[in-house]
């Protein structure tokens, strides 16, 4: 074997063979170097050379005890430590040399280097179970613990919960300030996810807009609420990225607790995003909600709904109803807002069921048009009965505002109506702009040369509603009624509240305060002069009827 050292020395893998002591018999220059020894000469004999090299003395040792258990070993692989701190993965094929009276002679073994085929690997390995923005697991690995999680929540007396939470308006965001500012977005809704969580809970990126949170032993129903309130203060804390402030993450959350009842994590999963669903309806930002059976009927009856409203071809069952706005300082009216109503197989639909169904579907634009047509043709008829020259607000949606036409469409209905367009407020939310924003403003200067004015409604809780200020042909601002309905119990709402009164005033936009219920609401508002209220402490959504009746006492009759 020794003639031929110059060919073993030319082999990019490693040759030894060495004795039970761990003397080193013969090796080529590849397996020195793997066990970072030297020798003068390659090939030659190094006594005590596990005593040199802890990397020899490992792969040694490892090699003669698989060999002794097992016999001859093929493609084992196994990792060996070097003395710098260093380590690699090696894949090892060897054998026992035995002596003339059947004892061991020596080892000998083949060793090549695959720590580079391990780094891929484990390369290869993250990307399949990581996400690669936020470094979280992603789905794949989350339903892996998520199952393993039922299966021990079988075995042993442990509780475990899960909470979705769900972005709002991510797409909307891509599209305003771009994807990377997105990406940062979403960087900082993990980091904060993280930070609100054990060591022993488990956080995940599931989708493009959701992430999943596994507890393990959340010590019961209030502590998995005092997490639950954690996460939500942490989402909710203004954060600042590229010198741009925003106030909150805008999202929702829905929380499985216990799992016990779960044979398998996708049925998990599917319930606690129909949990957050249900969040999604409050209208509230961060809201939470616990899924219940109570939870999967509604989530049933949105999906037949839904399937209703996109065969549906006509406005059968839909009608409108007008909510007065009135002066905070007398109860005097001042306006109307026209509301849809949905009437199905004899039972009244909740708006916040059947209006985000309406958006999802597309039915939202044959159905705002439908409302527009019928308010303005109210509003005709009021004028020609008791000479009221009354405003009306009416709801735009997103879909309808960037949509090519729209303006046209308006103008037809107000001819028809032989309505002003003055005497119009389209409200919208600041997600009509973050869609599409420069379709969205062409549109909406249109509109404004047919003398339709604009309140921005839910202001405060977008992300940059101040920024839109500047932008928009604004002349109303439709205060939240998150901001009203904390008022009596939370002095930091009031002292919001009260900032947010005095730019509006500053900047002259006129003000309207929704979700007043309560006298003592409203007796907690500050500039009541200077306030209009909506609100079902003064009046709850008319129907025709009811809202004649109250023109007529307004204008005192027939002019």
């Amino acid at each position: 074997m020794i003639e031929y050292k110059e060919i073993f020395d030319e082999f990019s893998e490693g040759f030894a063979c060495w004795t039970p002591e761990q003397d080193l018999l013969q090796a080529n220059a590849a397996f020195l170097h793997m066990m970072d020894l030297e020798a003068e000469k390659p090939f030659s004999r190094i006594p005590g050379a596990n005593t040199l090299s802890q990397a020899f003395s490992e792969v040694s040792s490892v090699i003669m005890n698989q060999i002794e258990h097992q016999g001859a070993i093929k493609n084992f692989e196994f990792h060996i430590s070097h003395e710098a701190g260093s380590s690699r993965w090696v894949r090892a094929n060897a054998w026992r040399i035995p002596n003339a009276n059947g004892g061991t002679r020596c080892y000998a073994a083949y060793l090549a280097d695959v720590t580079t085929l391990k780094l891929k690997e484990a390369e290869l390995s993250h990307q399949a179970f990581y996400d690669v923005l936020t470094g979280l697991p992603n789905r794949t690995l989350f339903t892996n613990k998520l199952a393993a999680a039922l299966q021990s929540a079988k075995r042993y007396p442990e509780q475990y919960a899960i909470i979705k939470v769900v972005l709002e308006d991510l797409s909307n965001i891509n599209q305003h300030y771009g994807r990377d500012f997105g990406d940062m977005v979403l960087r900082h809704v993990a980091k904060s996810l993280l930070a609100c969580c054990r060591e022993t809970d488990q956080v995940a990126r599931t989708s493009s807009d959701n992430f999943a949170v596994l507890l393990r032993d959340p010590e019961g129903g209030s502590g998995l609420v005092k997490i639950i309130r954690r996460l939500q203060n942490t989402l909710e804390t203004p954060f600042v990225i590229w010198e741009q402030q925003l106030s909150s993450i805008s999202a929702h959350l829905g929380v499985i607790f216990p799992l016990n009842d779960y044979g398998n994590p996708e049925s998990a999963l599917r319930d606690a995003g129909l949990a957050a669903s249900r969040a999604k309806t409050t209208r509230n930002n961060l809201a939470c909600k616990f899924f219940s059976k109570k939870t999967m009927e509604k989530a049933r009856r949105t999906l037949s709904l839904s399937v209703v409203l996109r065969k549906k071809s006509d406005l059968k069952g839909f009608n409108v109803v007008y909510q007065p706005i009135v002066q905070a300082a007398d109860g005097g009216l001042h306006s109307f807002e026209a509301l849809a109503r949905w009437s199905h197989k004899g039972k009244s639909v909740p708006p916040d069921t059947f209006i985000p169904i309406a958006e999802d579907t597309g039915f939202i634009k044959s159905l705002g048009e439908f409302v527009l047509e019928t308010a303005c043709r109210q509003l005709h008829s009021w004028h020609d009965e008791y000479g009221a020259s009354i405003n009306m607000h009416v709801n735009v949606s997103t879909n309808q505002l960037a949509t090519y036409g729209f303006p046209d469409r308006v103008h037809d209905i107000l001819h028809r109506t032989g309505i002003d367009g003055s005497r119009l407020f389209f409200e919208m939310t600041e997600s009509a702009f973050l869609h599409d924003f420069s379709k969205t403003l062409h549109n909406a200067n249109l509109l404004r040369r047919l003398g339709i004015r604009f309140c921005l409604d839910d202001f405060g809780t977008g992300y940059s509603s101040l920024s839109y200020l500047k932008l928009l042909p604004i002349e109303c601002l439709k205060i939240d009624r998150s901001f009203v309905s904390d008022l009596e119990k939370d002095p930091a709402s009031r002292v919001i509240l009260k900032h947010i009164v005095a730019l509006g005033i500053d900047m002259g936009y006129r003000l309207v305060m929704e979700g007043v219920e309560r006298k003592s609401q409203l007796s907690l508002l500050d500039e009541l002069d200077r306030l209009l209220v909506q609100g079902f402490y003064f009046y709850k959504p008319l129907p025709t009827y009811a809202a004649d009746a109250l023109l007529e006492e307004y204008t005192g009759g027939m002019r």
